[in-house]
């Protein structure tokens, strides 16, 4: 039997493929560029323009602009993730706001 906190880290390992699957195609791709001479790199948002530091490591540059990409998430996209978060989260993780919402969405129309 796993603990608590062994099931809270598998689920967060599989709600961020679920989420990155769900988000896949719905925001532009970051890029990553060279800066200084080429010694360093960069993300760029192709959004909004916004730009990261340099840093040494490309891996870095892509895993800081993801995140950054974030904020272009629609409040639609928001809620579907959310609500697919409560459905899909193992019950003795669920915070009590969770369990209402999961309640909610899994009662029938009335």
């Amino acid at each position: 039997m796993s603990t608590y906190g062994e099931k809270k880290k598998a689920w967060a390992s599989e709600w961020a493929k679920i989420r990155k699957e769900y988000l896949s195609g719905k925001l532009m791709d970051v890029l990553v560029l060279p800066v200084d001479g080429g010694t360093s790199v960069r993300w760029e948002c192709p959004a909004c323009g916004e730009t990261g530091t340099p840093v040494a490591s490309e891996k870095l540059a892509l895993t800081a602009g993801r995140g950054h990409m974030n904020v272009h998430v629609t409040p639609e996209d928001i809620q579907k993730l959310e609500d697919m978060k409560v459905l899909r989260m193992p019950p003795e993780l669920l915070s009590p706001f969770q369990r209402r919402r999961r309640d909610e969405l899994e009662a029938p129309d009335q």
